[in-house]
């Protein structure tokens, strides 16, 4: 063994049995090092240096949170699988490997085309090749 390797092995065995008494709680009773690297009266500083009045602050969070609730209802995923000739956008976009690109170009070709009637009628869609269809396939069905 040569040096190097007993220095990383020497380092390695002090780490674990640090890792070990730290378990232990040896340190906890030791004073924290916010009392080491912090002046006592830290809390009075802040305290004395920044005066805000946080109530408006508060109420604005508040209303932020609130309205974050409202804008953004849960989405519930459909039942599998999902009928294509009538999905909706965001149906379609609950399948794996279809984004909101692509369940817009279904759609358009749905509407100008006219219903899919089989699983091969999914790659005339641009950006649908066989692959992707046999991916999609089993998530949906046709009417």
């Amino acid at each position: 063994m040569n040096a190097a390797e007993k220095k990383f092995l020497f380092l390695a065995l002090f780490l674990f049995a640090l890792g070990g008494i730290s378990r232990l709680g040896v340190f906890s009773k030791l004073y924290p090092m916010e009392n080491i690297l912090l002046p006592m009266n830290y809390d009075a500083a802040i305290v004395d240096t920044v005066a805000v009045d946080t109530t408006a602050i508060d109420t604005l969070a508040e209303e932020d949170s609130k309205d974050k609730k409202a804008k953004a209802p849960k989405k519930r995923a459909p039942n599998f699988p999902i009928p294509i000739n009538t999905a909706s956008k965001e149906d379609l976009c609950f399948i794996k490997g279809i984004g909101p690109s692509l369940a817009q170009k279904i759609i358009d070709y749905r509407e100008t085309k006219g219903p899919f009637s089989s699983a091969k009628d999914l790659e005339k869609v641009s950006g649908i090749g066989a692959k992707k269809r046999m991916a999609i396939e089993e998530f949906v069905k046709f009417d």
